[in-house]
């Protein structure tokens, strides 16, 4: 009786931390934009510490921009979206595993990250700081995203 006592406490003393941890994670605090925007994937190149981009261009596609996030204790904005051209974006992070790859946002490389995984449904997101984000959505109130998570 004492086990099965000392088990019962047990469980529900996991379970109450559980929902405590899940209850307290934060969600991002969101803003709304509606924009479309050029983005251009390349291979790149390593020399002397600078990344260079390899032309010709990988991929280049007008994606559309529904929101901006800002993930608690992160310094950046997440301009997630998703590139329709999935078969192409698949062969491309499949292709290049364990490298750097560039993403380019009208023209401007902002993200070169290595590739960790081959993504299959499209799904991209590059990281802005507030100067980028202003002159890509010169019309959004970054105050919004300055905002504590919901």
């Amino acid at each position: 009786m004492r086990t099965r006592n000392l088990i019962v406490t047990f469980l529900l003393a996991s379970v109450v931390g559980i929902l405590a941890i899940a209850c307290s994670a934060k969600t991002p605090a969101k803003v709304s934009v509606d924009k479309d925007i050029s983005v251009a994937i390349y291979s790149t190149t390593e020399r002397e510490g600078a990344i260079d981009t390899v032309s010709p261009c990988l991929l280049t596609e007008t994606v559309h921009i529904s929101e901006l996030l800002r993930h608690p204790d992160d310094d950046g904005i997440t301009m997630p979206f998703t590139l329709s051209n999935t078969a192409k974006y698949a062969e491309i992070t499949g292709d290049n595993l364990e490298k750097r790859i560039a993403i380019s946002v009208n023209g401007q490389v902002l993200s070169t990250p290595v590739v960790k995984m081959k993504i299959e449904n499209g799904a991209c997101s590059v990281i802005l700081d507030e100067k980028q984000t202003k002159d890509l959505f010169p019309t959004i109130n970054i105050d919004e995203l300055n905002s504590t998570s919901r």
